[in-house]
């Protein structure tokens, strides 16, 4: 991408984050029933899973603060229905004001399903959560195992142990899930490149498992997470020239945007960064994904 498209692009995404500051959002109207929104609540994570399709295993780092969701969901709370609204990652666990974020999730969107999503390692740091969880009409805490091996689960049954107590004392509604037996590729990565597929759009829409999972970041809709992400990646990654140009020439939804473009925004199907994602799915056996990102639990909270 040159330099001044993508000097355009920064100044347009800015000037929606000041409109959203300002409470400027005119031009929209009627509510819109949804599958499912998203939020990062931290960029980065404590574990490295290789080809996670939220980047976080490729050193990213941080993420907003409880405000700065809060104003971004202020932005949409009016426009949209999320039958399920998820706060995720990275590992969202990894921001001190997490619950804070879950919390703003609550108030938000009171009729939707509240999901945690989890690896659980820094569960033990959020006492709060249970209680919060009990506001939402229905809440979920979704809980990710994410390798089978004995030394993976001797490190995980502390995990599993503080969320059965939750369940048992607080009522908290727990899924567990096995991430690592559904893990498929989305892409190669070293620690200097990032490379991607080169497929037909409409075959890698239809195989995308990520089809329904719109992203909040920046106070904008973003068809997907790869699309939210990838210009944080880009700082830490080369990608080829056709990457760049598709992820940065795609334009997220702004909260000013007439509910034609918002119609039109959620009744798109493929699109050309589906592309860059593969036209079918192939499952591998993730890689021991503990101790390859210690250096990154310098980003999370005390």
């Amino acid at each position: 991408m040159n330099a001044p498209v993508e000097a355009c692009l920064v100044w347009r995404r800015r000037g929606c984050l000041d409109r959203i500051r300002r409470g400027d959002l005119s031009g929209h109207g009627s509510m819109k029933p949804i599958r499912n929104l998203e939020i990062h609540a931290w960029h980065g994570c404590n574990l490295a899973c290789e080809s996670c399709s939220h980047f976080s295993s490729l050193d990213l780092r941080g993420g907003p603060s409880a405000d700065d969701c809060l104003s971004w969901m202020n932005a949409w709370r009016d426009r949209l229905e999320p039958a399920s609204f998820s706060v995720l990652g990275g590992e969202p666990t990894m921001n001190r004001e997490f619950v804070e974020i879950v919390e703003a999730a609550v108030q938000c969107w009171p009729n939707s399903h509240i999901r945690v999503v989890t690896n659980g390692f820094f569960l033990h740091r959020h006492p709060r959560l249970p209680e919060v969880l009990s506001r939402a009409k229905r809440s979920t805490l979704v809980v990710s195992s994410h390798h089978a091996s004995e030394a993976f689960q001797r490190r995980f049954e502390p995990v599993r142990a503080l969320v059965g107590e939750w369940r048992q004392n607080h009522g908290v509604n727990v899924h567990m899930t096995e991430a690592s037996r559904f893990w498929t590729r989305r892409y190669e990565a070293d620690d200097e490149a990032i490379r991607f597929c080169d497929s037909d759009a409409r075959r890698a829409w239809k195989a995308c498992m990520g089809k329904y999972c719109t992203q909040l970041h920046d106070g904008m809709l973003w068809k997907c997470a790869p699309a939210a992400y990838f210009e944080l990646v880009s700082q830490t990654r080369r990608a080829d020239p056709s990457a760049h140009a598709l992820f940065g020439g795609y334009m997220p939804l702004e909260p000013s945007a007439g509910d034609a473009e918002l119609d039109a925004f959620f009744a798109r199907e493929e699109e050309e960064i589906c592309r860059l994602c593969p036209e079918r799915l192939v499952r591998f056996d993730l890689p021991m994904p503990l101790g390859r990102r210690r250096r990154l639990l310098a980003d999370a909270a005390d």
